[in-house]
């Protein structure tokens, strides 16, 4: 995609007011040099890189989503992978998806609906666009937190503490919402000019993207409600999902420490050594002769690969961190993208929804195909080396146990997406993660803790959410 990075530094060109407004406002007797309000294409921009920086960030993704997984383990201040969070350390992380990425697409979509200047199928291009967006944001939330405000929000003359929707309820909601949408877009008709880091605004591919969103909306919900997600799905896939890398959606980082992959700055820039691969993930692709160990992982001071146990205490970790291989630069790179959802994720979707009978098709071939991917995503694009890896027994499909293959497979090939690695392994509950001996809770988190900032703001809500703030409290759509 050309001009990425042009369009990043809107981003920090508008934030400090040097751009005179374009596209979107009547003529204003104003300074052009220092606006009153920003373009829709500048928050699609904004939005776009707040909720990606986020989703592939340290706080919520390296610091919470890749522990709760133990893909990582913490080589220093290991609080965290002995589940010893509190509320004060999600309110970042709350704020950025409510008061910043969503609140971004809210004013564009507000600022798109009142411009005269485009056709109407321009327009509702562009809605698709940012609508797209907002649910696969409010997705991430309730699936992190389970119930969360959902129906009051962005109206807040109205609703200064919204109530907390049931994740049902939001569910229900984002299905109809993501129908509306994909019946907006005409596919070969403009949308936005500039401004879209993902796409390009090309429509075809924002169709495929709302598709695969789907269908990841309905296998969250397999489980507990199969008619549906039976529709949902087999609906997404005859219209057409993600099938290459190409149109993955994935977010291209840069060069410039101001845009660049949020662990390379972590490590690089902050001089940061928080994280190292876990024994757990370690020892799971050496047992299964996995070549993307070597590209996930960095050998450590001997050459050798080697995770540090998870769930150590603070003394423990000290005294190995030094043994222990780091993620390598492949993942920690300044350009190394965002893959927040992928062709593999989209195929392994695919062999589930075959096995549940929701569409027809070939399950093991489909697994094939998600593995083969995950492989390309990282590099590995011999297919005589691929089709060797599955023919050995312990990565063979098991069609008699096709929940345990395809869940074991997914966890590895999701990782760097500890959020949505999260979501499916407690959906599957696949592969089995002990409990560390040194935990606080002594249960594997299952959600996140409702924010300090929520709990000062807004707690009469908070209290009638349904549960008690705690991380042992399952989503809706975890059934088992």
């Amino acid at each position: 995609m050309k001009h990425i990075a042009n369009y990043l530094m809107i981003l920090f060109l508008s934030s400090l007011g040097v751009m005179s407004c374009t596209e979107g406002f009547d003529e204003m007797n104003t300074d052009p040099n220092n606006p009153v309000e920003v373009p829709a294409e500048n928050l699609l921009t904004q939005a776009e890189f707040s909720l990606s920086n986020l989703m592939w960030g340290g706080g919520l993704n390296y610091g919470f989503g890749m522990l709760m997984v133990q893909h990582f383990s913490q080589s220093e201040y290991a609080e965290d992978t002995r589940f010893n969070q509190n509320p004060s350390d999600f309110d970042g992380i709350w704020n950025t998806f409510y008061a910043n990425g969503m609140n971004d697409l809210q004013a564009a979509m507000q600022i798109t609906a009142d411009y005269g200047g485009i056709t109407e199928v321009q327009r509702d291009n562009r809605m698709a666009i940012l609508e797209l967006l907002r649910i696969w944001s409010f997705q991430n939330v309730t699936d992190i937190w389970v119930n969360v405000p959902y129906s009051q929000t962005f109206n807040a003359a109205e609703f200064p503490n919204p109530t907390y929707d049931r994740q049902q309820d939001i569910y229900a909601g984002l299905v109809g919402e993501i129908d509306a949408a994909l019946g907006k877009i005409t596919i070969g008709s403009p949308s936005f000019n500039s401004g879209d880091i993902f796409y390009g605004g090309d429509m075809a591919m924002w169709q495929r993207f709302g598709n695969s969103l789907k269908v990841r909306l309905g296998m969250r919900m397999a489980d507990v409600d199969p008619a549906t997600a039976s529709r949902v799905v087999s609906e997404a896939f005859a219209a057409g999902v993600i099938s290459s890398y190409d149109e993955g959606f994935h977010f291209p980082f840069q060069s410039d420490q101001r845009l660049a992959n949020p662990l390379f700055v972590n490590h690089f820039i902050n001089n940061r050594d928080d994280f190292t691969l876990s024994d757990v993930l370690v020892d799971a692709l050496k047992e299964r002769n996995d070549p993307r160990l070597t590209v996930y992982a960095k050998p450590n001071v001997g050459g050798e690969f080697v995770g540090l146990p998870f769930g150590l205490t603070d003394g423990e970790t000290f005294a190995l961190q030094g043994t222990a291989s780091r993620p390598s630069d492949l993942l920690r790179s300044a350009t190394a993208p965002a893959y927040l959802l992928t062709d593999a994720e989209m195929k392994f979707f695919e062999a589930e929804a075959i096995e549940r009978g929701f569409i027809n098709g070939d399950a093991a071939a489909a697994y094939n195909a998600a593995v083969a991917a995950s492989m390309m995503q990282w590099g590995f694009t011999d297919q005589a080396a691929v089709d060797a890896y599955l023919a050995e027994p312990i990565n063979s499909y098991d069609a008699a146990n096709w929940k345990n293959t395809i869940g074991m497979q997914k966890w590895i090939a999701l990782y760097g997406n500890g959020i949505e690695a999260w979501a499916e392994w407690r959906r599957m509950d696949v592969p089995q993660l002990a409990v560390p001996v040194a935990a606080v809770r002594q249960y594997i988190p299952v959600r996140a803790l409702y924010p300090a900032v929520e709990l000062g703001n807004n707690p009469t809500s908070v209290a009638e959410a349904g549960y008690e703030n705690e991380m042992n409290i399952k989503p809706w759509w975890d059934a088992n």
